[in-house]
């Protein structure tokens, strides 16, 4: 005789190998032994190893493979059909479950027998309700007003925000219409009644389409938020895809085309019309995204254009010259697509657009050979194509740097980061941290110091917070990211067995696997010869500029220099090639440092250091830059250095 299973959980994976494994991980942590629990992974055709790595590390898991995406609903379906449990709870693999959750849904469901469907509070990883966790169903009543928008600007009317229910106390149970399909907790007998998913809907709606079959079976869905679940939304079905748009309001028609009847039915053209409206406008807005880039150049060519024919002819292009620039226009477009320009890691390569543009001169200048009806000043093709060069290149190069600056954090502007727990990042994941961070630590030695993390946080000003290890339970920490829900603050977790890091927007391993590597980037020859030109080049411009100011401020002031501009003194030792401008600290005295390369001005040491840092700190520091050094790292440092020169000197 089979053992009675208690519950069945069900997870449908697409391509989030981490995020199911702490699905998993946190599924076990609940059950904790009091349940007899199976857990079904289907798996839709995932390509990042996730069947196998999951196979592997829970052999008590149920991996279900699929040959292809064959949507949530047939998925769930074949789990369902497998399932014993007397309760099923349909789980996204982007959720986290808190201690005591089956031990509180399984007894709110005997409390109410007529619960067909309950979830839980969903909460964000800023701390916030996931609004789509309880809602009602899009009859012209709700769809309308959620459809113009005055659910967004009324949130609080009964009238207009009924879809989403935002008027409802967040911490009372209600009766809802529908819940989320991140989690819906369903006793088993239910589904033969209502029957499984409706295997029409590939993804989104499938949920909506089961509560209403569920309610049309004589049973109630309750939303119960004595049971908080965290939600990493949006993991696995990224909205930015066109794909998004196509099943979010594909399953919104479905749903109104096979469920509304009498008025509602009458009513339903305009619900179709406005779904059409709402789509359209997605798809407007996303190929928008796609469009933007060939758009700017587009401009910028035909001002190139046109501003060379007003600077060779001193006249603005007619009708007819407009139509030929049209021409050339087109022209360049097609072949910054073909070099790849419009590609998302392709986009802003300086190189790619030069050539591109240098193509197009001589695609354009044949058409003045060729096509004598389109001939051209090949004075205005050459000065146009020179004002391309100019513009493609400025504007690619300017917002590059924007970017560099705010993803390598150039003007230091960091927020405050507290660690929690005992539990180390490696040196790599650390030191990016730095690069953002002002990183705090909380040691989690004690359990249920609850209270004094919530101090800290907010004596600190804390903006995001790890967990490294287990010190407090999710329990606690759900607990505490709804304490802090409305101070925005972002709450991660790192799993004791990997470096993971769960964020609101994204969630990815921040380090692979380290492996051991004899050679670093610093013993490079190539590596080597492009620091050297670099040293070279800038300490000869300082040397002919900065470095006289130096002299003279320091023989007329007789004060000594304070540390930044004492450095400046060494300017010449990095033009002989003694020195480097980036390095480890002229002060450090090691041996057998010839690996890390030479002492420099400035670099990572020079940029963290405190008074207490230890020699293990500053040895991975050494590592780190002996391993990544680049010409890119370098400027990164010494930017950073100019910038925080400056601060100090104001503070």
């Amino acid at each position: 005789m089979s053992e009675k299973v208690d519950i069945s959980v069900i997870i449908v994976n697409y391509n989030v190998r981490d995020l199911v494994d702490n699905c998993i991980s946190s599924v076990q942590k609940a059950a904790s032994g009091n349940f007899s629990v199976e857990i079904f992974m289907v798996d839709n055709n995932s390509i990042d190893g996730s069947a196998d790595h999951i196979r592997s590390k829970y052999p008590d898991v149920t991996v279900i493979e699929n040959d292809q995406n064959i949507g949530f609903s047939k998925a769930n379906n074949l789990a369902l059909k497998r399932s014993a449990g007397e309760y099923v709870l349909i789980l996204n693999p982007d959720t986290l479950l808190e201690e005591g959750t089956f031990e509180r849904m399984i007894g709110f469901c005997r409390d109410h027998p007529d619960a067909g469907a309950v979830t839980s509070k969903l909460i964000l990883a800023n701390g916030r309700l996931d609004s789509a966790c309880r809602r009602s169903f899009p009859t012209p009543g709700v769809a309308i007003p959620r459809i113009l928008g005055l659910s967004k600007l009324f949130p609080k009317s009964r009238a207009l925000a009924k879809y989403n229910l935002t008027y409802l106390d967040e911490n009372l149970t209600h009766e809802v219409d529908a819940i989320c399909g991140a989690f819906m907790f369903i006793p088993a007998k239910v589904f033969k009644k209502s029957g499984y998913f409706d295997e029409d809907y590939f993804m989104y709606g499938e949920d909506l389409d089961l509560c209403f079959q569920i309610r049309k079976s004589g049973y109630r869905i309750y939303y119960y938020p004595e049971v908080t679940t965290i939600h990493f939304k949006g993991e696995s079905t990224r909205k930015t895809h066109l794909s998004y748009v196509n099943n979010f309001y594909g399953a919104m028609s479905i749903f109104v085309r096979k469920n509304l009847t009498g008025f509602s039915k009458l009513l339903s053209p305009v619900l179709q019309a406005g779904i059409i409206i709402r789509s359209s406008a997605s798809y407007s807005k996303r190929l928008l995204g796609y469009f933007l880039l060939p758009l700017i150049d587009a401009v910028l060519l035909y001002a190139a254009y046109i501003l060379a024919v007003r600077i060779r002819f001193n006249i603005f292009p007619n009708k007819d010259y407009l139509f030929i620039i049209t021409v050339y226009v087109i022209v360049w477009i097609i072949l910054l697509a073909l070099f790849g320009l419009y590609t998302k890691k392709k986009s802003l390569s300086l190189a790619r657009a030069f050539n591109a543009v240098i193509a197009g001169f001589f695609v354009n200048s044949s058409i003045t050979y060729f096509f004598k009806e389109y001939a051209f000043s090949r004075s205005v093709i050459l000065a146009s194509t020179i004002l391309a060069v100019v513009f493609l290149l400025s504007w690619r190069w300017v917002y590059s740097m924007f970017l560099f600056f705010k993803e390598k954090n150039i003007l230091l502007n960091k927020i405050n980061l507290l660690v929690v727990g005992s539990g180390k990042l490696s040196q790599n994941s650390e030191d990016k941290l730095n690069a953002k961070y002002n990183i705090l630590r909380f040691a989690g030695e004690k359990k249920n110091r609850i209270f004094d993390l919530q101090e800290q946080i907010q004596i600190n000003n804390v903006h995001e917070v790890i967990f490294t290890d287990e010190s407090f339970s999710n329990q606690q920490i759900l607990d505490l990211m709804w304490r802090f829900r409305n101070r925005n603050v972002r709450f991660r977790i790192i799993p004791s067995d990997k470096e993971l890091i769960l964020s609101k927007l994204n969630a990815s391993s921040i380090d692979e696997i380290n492996l051991i590597e004899i050679e670093y980037n610093i013993n490079y020859k190539m590596n080597i010869f492009l620091k050297r030109i670099m040293d070279i080049a800038l300490s000869a411009a300082l040397l002919a500029t900065v470095y006289p100011a130096v002299l003279l401020y320091r023989s007329l002031s007789g004060k000594p220099l304070s540390r930044p501009f004492s450095k400046l003194l060494l300017l010449p030792k990095v033009f002989s090639g003694k020195y480097s401008l980036v390095g480890y600290p002229v002060w450090l005295q090691k041996e057998h440092t010839q690996f890390i390369g030479k002492k420099g001005l400035t670099g990572l040491i020079q940029l963290n250091y405190y008074d207490s840092m230890s020699e293990e700190e500053m040895q991975n520091l050494n590592f780190f830059y002996a391993k990544n050094q680049s010409t890119a790292l370098d400027m990164e440092i010494l930017l950073k250095t100019f910038f925080l020169t400056l601060k100090n000197n104001r503070s």
